[in-house]
């Protein structure tokens, strides 16, 4: 049971209620209630009312583990910064197609409505790219941070 309230308070992207948690659970309020708590104190959910309780997803916490999976996927910042490079040559090729900076810039009401489909693809695609983008470059910035550190401190990594 605490690992399918576990698995859908990850899914927490809204305030959603007890009652609600324990359904998607298969679970009775009451049991779901304490690994409710044990969540919001290790910092996963974060409890965003009282009375009723609703609780939603720690979004610091989730970015923390996207970038730490990073930093044991890549390992060095150099293989970030490969990584790096593939995402910016995809995000100017979708910059180019939108004729626009950001995927913040697309306007859609400017689209014809036949090409709606392809347009949300690649929108969706580039907003996806921005945010590994940003996740990969904090995580290159910790490990080359963690390599400073270690030269400093006359330690191997």
């Amino acid at each position: 049971m605490a690992e399918r309230v576990s698995e859908g308070a990850m899914a927490l992207t809204a305030p959603t209620p007890v009652r609600e948690i324990a359904e998607r659970a298969d679970c009775a309020t009451a049991e779901v209630r304490p690994h409710l708590e044990w969540l919001v104190e290790r910092g996963i959910l974060e409890k965003a009312t009282d009375d009723p309780a609703h609780f939603v997803r720690n979004e610091a916490y989730v970015e923390f583990r996207r970038i730490t999976e990073l930093r044991r996927e890549f390992e060095t910042p150099e293989a970030i910064a490969d990584a790096i490079e593939k995402y910016r040559e995809r995000e100017r090729d979708l910059a180019a197609f939108f004729e626009v900076a950001s995927p913040d810039d697309v306007v859609l009401a400017d689209v014809d409505s036949e090409d709606l489909d392809e347009v949300y693809d690649r929108l969706s695609e580039w907003r996806a790219i921005t945010r590994r983008l940003r996740d990969l470059t904090e995580a290159k910035r910790r490990l080359e941070a963690r390599q400073v550190g270690c030269s400093l401190l006359g330690l191997a990594e």
